[in-house]
């Protein structure tokens, strides 16, 4: 007769690998339809987006790097190509050679808003358009609760632009 503990561990692990399963999936189908339909990678309208939602403020590539777990080299390669599209400008402040800040273009806000459309549409067709508003606020919570174990919750990164969002429960994290 096996322990209950050995069943709880079982089930632990198998809704662990379900969901990094889930993680891989979704992030595969937003790959596609976003390289196909928009042009761009899922790290690259992630970077766009979240210059979006900075209402105009330039941000630095360590605080974007930071909000995309991404490495410092890792998106300066991304930038590179973002700029050579022409949706980025890097700007490097004569008083501080080390900083690099980064702003949307308007070519950058056409192709974003292009994208955001891709984005809605394979989100809901994937992932929302199966969940209910109480199950989408349940799995923020148990996401959070994740995040802040493994000293990983920012709500900069995590929650970005939800202050402006009237009605948000920024609690329900």
């Amino acid at each position: 007769m096996k322990a209950p503990v050995a069943g709880t561990q079982r089930e632990r692990i198998v809704a662990w690998l379900n969901l990094q399963q889930t993680s891989r999936v979704l992030q595969s189908r937003l790959e596609e339809r976003l390289g196909a339909e928009a042009g761009l990678s899922w790290l690259e309208f992630e970077l766009l987006w979240r210059l979006r939602s900075s209402d105009g403020r330039a941000l630095q590539m360590s605080e974007m790097a930071a909000q995309l777990l991404a490495s410092p080299s890792g998106l300066t390669r991304i930038a590179d190509r973002l700029e050579g599209k022409r949706l980025i400008d890097r700007d490097i402040p004569r008083d501080n050679r080390r900083i690099v800040r980064v702003t949307l273009t308007e070519t950058g806000r056409e192709v974003l808003a292009k994208a955001d459309r891709t984005f809605a549409a394979t989100l809901r067709e994937s992932f929302s358009g199966h969940l209910s508003d109480d199950e989408v606020q349940f799995l923020r919570r148990i996401t959070r609760r994740l995040l802040e174990h493994n000293g990983a919750w920012a709500p900069d990164r995590c929650e970005p632009g939800l202050e402006d969002q009237p009605g948000t429960d920024r609690s329900a994290g």
